[in-house]
């Protein structure tokens, strides 16, 4: 059920239904929504629901069996307890990397060897479909097992909480990626849906649905055309793309967001932020805290600080931060482009951390040179920029593809048809909603109109949606 779907409106108007309307018990209303989060995803595809089931109850099991054995309450640790837990904490790790390493990257390693070496046909294991928003789930698991291994928190005691934790339909498949520090507390008591929730949850929908099926599938429909042949869209055409592409992803993963939290907020959950107005970035640094935000930071405290973080002298940092990206890449998708792209990411980091002090550094005892700072808007320009170059790689999906945008970027041809207006005007939308967040936070600005406004803008938004939801597909980010 994709959320832009009358069959995902008619299911979560049947648990709002259920789940305010007729159970009183908190318990029944978490059982209410394991179930719901469990049909969510046997919709897909009942096969790859016994998958997340299955590994849901193992790693339940192993962060038990981790806490007893290291633990004797929070910050008292056993004196063998980490040699005791360890081979549980390997053996969590190998089992959820080893399962999206099989789905999601099987066929990628295998085809690649078998350009360097003679290799028969790939298993046909390694040719199923890749489990919807394995990625994201497999992190979830992950974080949560170690921090239970880290001592941050005793783990759950309760399968069914857990489960609904790694599960919970609004952002299964696609994110926000959840720690149960956040999530867990959740679990206690019942919030109260007011006012106040009802209102947040209609600006993120009505935001979350304008982008996705306004904004995003419309640039789609253009971006899809320049790739799939590069060599007849025009010069202007392929820039246009460029640009096209940086705001299609982010009004179509930023919605999806927007409507996940919306979803949330109607059952009294809160979701962590995802997306903080990426395009103001003035660094890359600052791009990865604005851009998947929960991604970024788990990358950081599960992958970064483990390979040592910046604790071990400048070029181990910069090294880490690149493997880092690199690895981040590759979580994206199986292909050399993402790699690629992580790559590109990885590299811009470590060289804006090695130029952070604006000092060039020469031989022991030499003078250092300072560069000179650039001004603000310069830097906002030329890191936007630098992102919407590496989406180029991000989207080509084959070095090929790759190969000739760049070829039709660079060589002079004539745009084939009439100037495209529609993908131009959204571009130029894209960057206003940015201009205005410099100054204004939108939902309080929004807060301000009146409500007569407000219940008119919502129907003109229903309109709009129901207008363009038959070009609308999938979200971009359930591939990963």
């Amino acid at each position: 059920m994709l959320f832009n779907s009358i069959g995902f409106l008619l299911f979560f108007a049947l648990v709002l239904v259920l789940f305010h309307g007729f159970l009183r018990s908190w318990s029944a209303k978490k059982l209410l929504l394991l179930g719901a989060s469990w049909l969510f995803y046997a919709s897909w595809s009942p096969r790859f629901l016994l998958l997340l089931i299955a590994t849901t109850a193992i790693d339940f099991a192993f962060a038990r069996v981790i806490w007893n054995r290291r633990w004797t309450a929070v910050g008292e640790e056993k004196s063998d307890g980490a040699a005791r837990a360890r081979p549980v904490l390997v053996a969590s790790i190998v089992l959820n990397l080893g399962v999206l390493a099989l789905f999601k990257y099987g066929l990628f390693f295998w085809d690649s060897v078998a350009i360097f070496a003679p290799l028969p046909d790939p298993p046909r294991l390694l040719e199923m479909v890749v489990p919807l928003g394995i990625s994201f789930y497999t992190f979830h698991s992950i974080s949560y097992v170690i921090d239970t291994w880290r001592g941050v928190r005793a783990p759950c005691s309760s399968f069914s909480d857990y489960s609904l934790y790694v599960a919970f339909f609004p952002q299964l498949v696609a994110g926000p990626i959840t720690r149960w520090g956040f999530f867990g507390p959740q679990l206690v008591a019942p919030t109260r849906v007011g006012r106040q929730h009802i209102e947040t949850a209609l600006f993120l929908l009505a935001v979350g649905y304008i982008k996705k099926v306004v904004c995003a599938d419309s640039l789609g429909g253009f971006v899809d055309g320049v790739y799939g042949r590069p060599d007849a869209a025009g010069q202007i055409g392929a820039i246009l793309a460029v640009y096209a592409y940086t705001f299609q992803i982010y009004f179509d993963f930023s919605g999806y967001t927007d409507i996940a939290m919306g979803v949330a907020a109607l059952i009294g959950f809160r979701l962590p932020e995802n997306f903080r107005h990426p395009y103001l970035s003035e660094n890359p640094s600052e791009f990865w805290r604005r851009w998947h935000v929960s991604l970024s930071t788990w990358l950081r405290d599960y992958l970064y600080i483990p390979l040592g973080g910046s604790r071990y002298g400048s070029a181990r940092t910069y090294i880490n931060l690149f493997l880092t990206m690199l690895l981040g890449g590759l979580w994206h998708g199986a292909a050399w482009t993402f790699v690629l792209w992580g790559a590109f990411h990885g590299g811009w980091l470590a060289i804006h951390r090695l130029l952070g002090g604006r000092v060039a550094f020469g031989p022991a005892g030499a003078p250092t040179l300072r560069v000179p700072r650039t001004p603000l808007w310069l830097r906002r320009v030329v890191t936007f920029h630098m992102v919407a170059f590496a989406w180029i790689l991000f989207r080509a999906g084959s070095m090929e593809t790759f190969a000739a945008f760049i070829d039709a970027l660079v060589t002079p041809r004539p745009l084939p048809g009439p100037f495209p207006v529609g993908p131009t005007l959204l571009v130029l939308i894209g960057l206003l909603t940015h201009g205005i967040a410099l100054r204004r936070d939108l939902q309080r600005l929004w807060g301000s109109v009146p409500q007569p406004v407000q219940g008119a803008v919502y129907g003109a938004v229903v309109v709009a949606v129901g207008i363009f939801s038959a070009q609308s597909g999938r979200f971009i980010y359930f591939q990963f």
